[in-house]
């Protein structure tokens, strides 16, 4: 089970001292000096930026070249044929690649939990689930937010095929579109979800924590994952030890220090330092120490990704779940 921040904040605390980790001895020799990541301004790649800004990877002879993605898909497509050898990218992207059957990365940490800054907001008359029936529902399809929709009107006894209409929208898209009335209620994730929530007649109807395998798992509708190229893991493991001490380094950093850390996001964010700060406030940064315990094949992330893959399949998203222990890495963080 996730613990919370401030668990989280005692755990790091009680297992590394500012500079040192229990990964790689710092100054050990690297079997490569220099690798590329994959991210963009969303929230899971926070500690990479920090970690370069602060030096955690130079730290530790590691030079890390950040290289920046529009989309998910074309990340995890650089790193599947090692065009990179690192990225973030959600669970959702990374389970429909498992089930493409390709082998070419490994998932090796859940970096982060973020169930109250995802959800679906409605116009101030809608109260209930219950309540969307008849009405349009704007979601961006194949993600997350579609997955959570699909599932609480599940819940509810809705049949989303026929008891409402759900428009495609961008995430970017859902507050213009709630706002001019174009539809009922929109499912999406911040910073969209933070938008919409300070608008005029609309409320919260609820958040991922609704999402069935979040009560089961604590595991929203498409948690993040760090995810690295297999053939580069196997061949540099020193290497990719180093990366993930300097990225957990981060990590703790940003959750002990987040006014510090907004100041150094909002260059790659574009935000202001006060709606980054607000930002960072909604994270739950899953802590070194909880990764092999949660990564392993009975952990609770592991069986809430299997579980979800299932989910996709139920929801047309997928073909067929792949088994998803085949893709973990465990054994670097020890």
């Amino acid at each position: 089970m996730y613990k919370t921040r401030r668990q989280l904040l005692a755990s790091a605390v009680a297992l590394t001292l500012a500079v040192g980790s229990p990964g790689l001895a710092l100054g050990a020799e690297l079997e490569k000096a220099k690798v590329s990541y994959g991210g963009s301004a969303w929230l899971s790649h926070y500690p990479v930026w920090v970690g370069m800004k602060k030096g955690y990877f130079t730290n530790r002879g590691l030079t890390v070249d950040w290289k920046n993605f529009s989309t998910g898909s074309a990340r995890m497509a650089s790193l599947a044929v090692g065009e990179i050898e690192f990225g973030g990218a959600g669970s959702i992207s990374a389970i429909a690649l498992m089930a493409s059957g390709t082998k070419a990365f490994y998932v090796l940490a859940a970096p982060d939990s973020y169930a109250t800054v995802e959800g679906i907001i409605t116009s101030s008359d809608i109260k209930t689930v219950k309540d969307l029936k008849g009405k349009k529902i704007g979601v961006p399809f194949a993600t997350s937010s579609h997955v959570l929709a699909l599932d609480v009107l599940e819940q509810a006894g809705l049949d989303p095929n026929k008891d409402v209409t759900l428009i495609n929208l961008p995430a970017s898209d859902t507050p213009s579109a709630l706002r001019a009335k174009q539809v009922d209620a929109v499912a999406t994730w911040t910073p969209a979800f933070n938008t919409l929530k300070a608008q005029a007649n609309t409320h919260v109807l609820l958040d991922a924590k609704e999402f069935s395998l979040y009560k089961q798992y604590n595991l929203g509708p498409g948690p993040d994952v760090l995810i690295a190229n297999r053939s580069f893991v196997d061949k540099n493991p020193k290497t990719t030890t180093a990366f993930l001490d300097g990225y957990f380094e981060a990590a703790r950093f940003i959750a002990e220090n987040p006014k510090d850390a907004a100041a150094l996001l909002t260059d790659l964010t574009q935000l202001s330092p006060e709606e980054q700060l607000a930002v960072l406030k909604d994270i739950e940064w899953i802590g070194r120490g909880e990764q092999q315990k949660i990564m392993t094949a009975g952990g609770s992330f592991t069986k809430g990704l299997q579980s979800l893959a299932e989910l996709l399949v139920r929801y047309k998203q997928i073909d067929k779940a792949p088994k998803v222990d085949d893709w973990v890495k465990t054994g670097l963080m020890q």
